[in-house]
């Protein structure tokens, strides 16, 4: 996003007149001031079907706090509190959610830039170690103590829980609702135009980037009331999604022959959109609705995954 809202803001810049207020373009930019504190839910699904048949509907939602605690002429600090309800999306017995109450909140200090654009999570390390722990946890839970049982689980999932505390996983995976919040602030978007580029997303695995095909465009906007809905749309680079796959799958320790084989003619397509309305003064979303669409054809099997994050300003 980042690299085209210079792109942006000069297509936008040639066609604004200087004697009048300018009508043709939206700016997102962050006039915070330490102290401003607002409430948002958030709100995620996650269903995922084997053929024809669900196998999976995970719902959770939680009320977060958004407080700036400094600001300098450079970049300001925000400090984003709620309760965690990540061990409640797994199957965990009732008797083991007491043990597992100490990730019950979660506290995230980030940064971004003077324009609110997002830079990064300060204290990731001690978010990407709880990571690691409640991993550790819920694995330990999920194969009721036994350690041959848990240490295979561990060493196959390894790959993932790495990815999950890493600080690119921290920012991406684990809080992806503070990269919606941001993701619109630092550009200029011309009103009339729908904004065709390749966007660039970060390889969780290291390596080069994930490419994506995108476009962005107005649904509304509202210059009297300083509010705007902005559309996104993104269809990861399908070479570059099964690139990705088959690196995990080897790191996982997953190189069946006829695993492998079946991926030479394996399918992944991730297809998202993003529907995001703002008050673009002082630069507050009202609401942001994301959707994620995962498909995986493999050796005659379909399967298929479907994420929804909903943050809603209260």
């Amino acid at each position: 996003m980042k690299k085209i809202a210079l792109l942006i803001a000069f297509a936008a810049i040639a066609t604004t007149s200087l004697c009048q207020v300018d009508t043709t373009s939206v700016s997102y930019v962050a006039y915070w001031s330490i102290g401003d504190s607002y409430d948002f839910r958030v709100h995620k699904t996650s269903m995922q079907w084997s053929g024809d048949s669900l196998i999976k509907n995970d719902i959770s939602e939680y009320i977060a706090n958004f407080e700036v605690v400094d600001s300098t002429s450079t970049s300001y600090t925000v400090v984003w509190t709620f309760s965690n309800e990540l061990a409640n999306t797994w199957d965990i017995p009732d008797e083991m959610l007491e043990e597992l109450s100490k990730y019950s909140l979660t506290e995230v200090v980030y940064t971004t830039t003077e324009l609110g654009e997002f830079t990064s999570i300060e204290n990731w390390k001690e978010l990407g170690e709880m990571m690691r722990s409640m991993f550790s946890d819920i694995f330990r839970v999920l194969t009721k103590d036994s350690g041959e049982e848990y240490d295979k689980l561990m060493q196959t999932a390894r790959p993932i829980i790495d990815m999950y505390s890493s600080k690119e996983g921290v920012e991406q995976i684990v809080f992806p609702e503070l990269m919606l919040f941001h993701f619109p602030f630092g550009a200029m978007i011309p009103v009339a135009d729908t904004i065709s580029y390749e966007d660039l997303l970060p390889n969780l695995l290291g390596g080069v980037p994930i490419r994506a095909d995108a476009k962005l465009w107005f649904e509304e906007v509202d210059f009297e009331e300083e509010r705007s809905v902005l559309v996104q749309e993104s269809k990861l680079n399908t070479d570059d999604t099964m690139d990705l796959l088959r690196s995990l799958f080897d790191r996982m320790g997953l190189k069946d022959a006829s695993l492998t084989e079946a991926l030479e003619t394996a399918v992944y397509e991730i297809n998202t959109s993003a529907r995001y309305e703002y008050y673009y003064y002082p630069g507050v979303p009202i609401n942001i609705e994301s959707k994620k669409n995962m498909t995986l054809d493999v050796a005659g099997e379909r399967a298929r995954r479907d994420e929804t994050i909903t943050i809603e300003l209260l």
